[in-house]
């Protein structure tokens, strides 16, 4: 099985906190997205932390993309070391796709959808709002049997300022087209950001 996706992100600062990363693991995608908290010290050393802690999971002779209860605890040290060193908080989302469907956790304000003809399925619609780094963090996970459409995993730089109904309308076209589309839907009319902003869009080819 194999996936075509594509990474934007834009941001109204020198240096955005939103961080957005995939990962390819045998047959597995591995998709994650943070949001360092605006405002808070160190939340784009928080989001780096969650893109480093997937990375360092992966290296494991035994990891699993598809455990997820390997995933929850990753978040839960993330949350008590951040925590303990005031290091900022941030939210955190981790999809796998694969051959044995969707699986993933999330924390925080930051989404993962699945759109199709169908509709829209909101994969971390349940999730916890205590983000990372708070030391309250439950990591919420979900799971499908298949990916079946696109893909989108996003900071609240989408999803806070643009309506359900343009998002959704807009995963025509290749998976680096929609990605374009959907970063440049919250720009206001100066052409400016009103936060930041980071998307993965990824379909099964």
């Amino acid at each position: 099985m194999s996936f075509a996706f594509s990474i934007q992100a834009r941001s109204p600062q020198v240096e955005s906190e939103d961080r957005a990363e995939v990962f390819e693991h045998g047959n597995a995608l591995v998709v994650v997205v943070a949001d360092g908290a605006g405002g808070v010290r160190g939340g784009s050393l928080a989001s780096a932390a969650v893109v480093d802690g997937v990375r360092a999971s992966m290296a494991h002779r035994d990891f699993d993309a598809y455990n997820l209860g390997g995933w929850s605890d990753m978040f839960a040290r993330l949350d008590v070391e951040l925590a303990s060193r005031l290091a900022g908080e941030t939210t955190a989302v981790i999809v796998v796709a694969g051959a044995r469907g969707i699986f993933g956790v999330s924390v925080g304000d930051s989404e993962g959808w699945v759109v199709s003809a169908e509709g829209m399925d909101d994969l971390t619609a349940s999730q916890s709002r205590r983000r990372l780094g708070s030391g309250r963090a439950t990591a919420t996970p979900f799971h499908r049997h298949s990916l079946e459409g696109t893909l989108i995993v996003g900071t609240d730089g989408l999803f806070k300022h643009v309506a359900v109904r343009p998002i959704t309308a807009s995963v025509t076209g290749s998976v680096t087209e929609v990605a374009d589309r959907l970063v440049s839907l919250p720009r206001l009319p100066s052409g400016g950001y009103p936060d930041d902003v980071a998307v993965v869009v990824a379909r099964r080819c």
